[in-house]
Formats: structure tokens, sequence, C-alpha cells
């Protein structure tokens, strides 16, 4: 008994003592490793040259990524650069309140080296559209003086879903074409114009149509079709998108005899139809190699007959769909 009470004041003596003792906070702290002997995290953008001169002209250097900040080579404003073959880069532009990518597959005489927050880099690929034409009800000649305008653009979104770029359009015809980022499938003035196209109205009566055919610009200029440069790593994972902006019109008379002519029946405003490719949307549509057909629509346009005739209606009212075809997916 009197030595397992010794043992129990020496337990206990040895407890207060290491309450009491006080720790030395400098002597831990310089335990703790030496981070900055593991260096800094650093990696070389090798894809695009810069130069600090307009035309490839003075020192040249590649822009790093240090601790998550891009650093420029040097500091200069204006310069130029060049982008390695079968590549695109990425320029993050912070100069506005919501950033933004400008995007290069091609070197740059001249180039605005101000105000970038970031560049990435990707293989350069791409992908095709195809305008197939327009359906709609077809009642008479009339109902075939379609008119109007559709436009494409695609953009692309960073991986980190932060910032977008306007992706180039590398290949349409002069007629097809109204930018270097706008892909002009179709466009008409009005119902009194000859139109600069041949078979691009189809009948949707009895059914919407399947159109295989693409539609074609009259004086031999070509098919209607536009080429855009995206990154192949964008196009794999979703985060290209393809924007279909439609305003469309026609003439209309119900028969050859109706009184009912109409000059413009038209749509209320320009619609746009956002088509993400390579990924689901909207009800479970997807724009893929196996899946490249996509219609548009039906888009409602209203209008009322020209002039007086003694058989008013309540207006006329008729339906437009947009028919595309994507290959290179």
């Amino acid at each position: 008994m009197k030595k397992m009470f010794l043992l129990m004041l020496l337990a206990l003596f040895i407890t207060f003592t290491g309450f009491a003792q006080k720790y030395d906070t400098a002597k831990i702290i310089k335990k703790l490793p030496d981070t900055a002997r593991f260096g800094t995290l650093s990696y070389t953008i090798n894809d695009v040259e810069v130069f600090e001169q307009a035309n490839y002209q003075g020192r040249s250097g590649y822009y790093k990524w240090q601790n998550g900040k891009i650093v420029p080579p040097f500091k200069t404003t204006t310069g130029s650069i060049r982008v390695a073959a079968g590549k695109i880069v990425y320029f993050k532009k912070c100069d506005t309140e919501f950033p933004y990518e400008l995007a290069y597959d091609a070197s740059q005489a001249k180039f605005d080296l101000r105000n970038i927050c970031g560049v990435r880099s990707d293989d350069a690929s791409g992908f095709t559209i195809l305008f197939n034409g327009i359906s709609t009800i077809i009642h008479n000649n009339d109902c075939k003086r379609v008119f109007g305008t559709i436009t494409v653009k695609v953009i692309e979104n960073a991986p980190d879903g932060g910032s977008q770029a306007n992706m180039r359009l590398v290949s349409a015809g002069t007629r097809f074409r109204r930018d270097a980022f706008t892909f002009l499938p179709f466009s008409n003035a009005n119902a009194n114009t000859t139109p600069p196209y041949s078979n691009y109205v189809h009948n949707a009566s009895p059914s919407v149509p399947t159109i295989t055919t693409t539609v074609a610009g009259s004086g031999g200029v070509g098919e209607s079709l536009g080429g855009f440069r995206v990154g192949a790593s964008a196009l794999r994972d979703g985060r290209v998108t393809v924007i279909v902006t439609s305003n469309i019109a026609s003439a209309h008379k119900t028969c050859d005899l109706c009184d009912d002519f109409s000059s413009n029946v038209h749509m209320a405003a320009p619609v746009n139809a956002a088509l993400p490719l390579n990924k689901t949307y909207g009800s479970g549509q997807i724009i893929n190699a196996a899946n490249s057909r996509v219609v548009l629509g039906p888009y409602r346009a209203s209008g009322t007959r020209d002039g007086s005739a003694i058989t008013a209606s309540g207006g006329t009212f008729i339906d437009f769909r947009a028919h595309f075809t994507f290959t290179g997916l």
C-alpha cells in the first residue's frame, strides 16, 4: 500500500510539472521544414514565342507560370508573337470587369501585350458547319420567297469556366463570311430580291424533311459551309458552343387564286440557339459524330396581307426551320 501511495504521488508531480512547463515556440518553429529549399512551381509556355517589338524584332522569350501567376519575359506594350505550328494559344485579358480570352492559331506581327493575366495552349482542331436550307409549308411559289439572315458564331470556354474566346472562321466563301468570326449561311434582303442561292427552301408538308444537300450560292461561289478552328481538348471535352442567330421571313399566299398575299410574314425578333458540341443539352440532345444533323425551330412568323382584299382574316402564321449538318466532330 505504501509503495502504491508513493507511485500515485510521483504521477501527480509529473503531471503538474508538465502543465507548468513553458514551451519555446521559437525553437519549435525552427524545427519546421524550410519550404524555400523546395523552390517555386514554374513551367514555361513553349507554344508561343514573344517578341518585344512588332514584326518579330528585338529580344524574344516565353511566358512562364510561377506559383499561379503569369510572368512575361520582359516588359513591353506592343510586340509580336510567333505561334507554334498546329497549336492554338489563348491570351487571357483582364482589362474589363469580366476576363475574356483571345485565341490565335497563327503568328501575329503586331500584338498588344498589355493586361495579360493568363496564357495557355492547345492542339489545333476544327469542324465544319453545312447549311442544308430552310423548311416551311409551301402553298404556292410566293411561299418560296424566303428572306432574312442566319449567322453562326463559335465560342470556346476555358477549362476553369472563367472566360470565353470567340473562335476563328478559317474557311468560307466570300458570300458566306460576315467577318473573321461569323459564318453567314443565309442572307437575303426581302421578298422582292433575287436570292443568291439555289435549292435553299424545302417543303415541310406533310412532314418536316430530312435534307441531305448543301445550299449553294449562285454564280459559282461555292457551297454554304463554314469551317471553324477550335482547341482539340475543348472539342473533346464539350467546351465548344455554336451560336446560331435566325431572323427569317417570307412572302405568303394560300393558293394561286387567293387574295391573302403578304410580302412580309416575319419572326417577331431574332432567336439565338446555343448548341454545345459533344455534350448533352436541352432534353437529351447531343451533337457529335453519330448525331450530326440539327434542325432548329419551329420559329413562328406572323404577318397580314398586303392591300385591302375583301376576304380579311385574322392574320397569317407560318413556321420556319433551319437545317444544318456538322462534320469533323
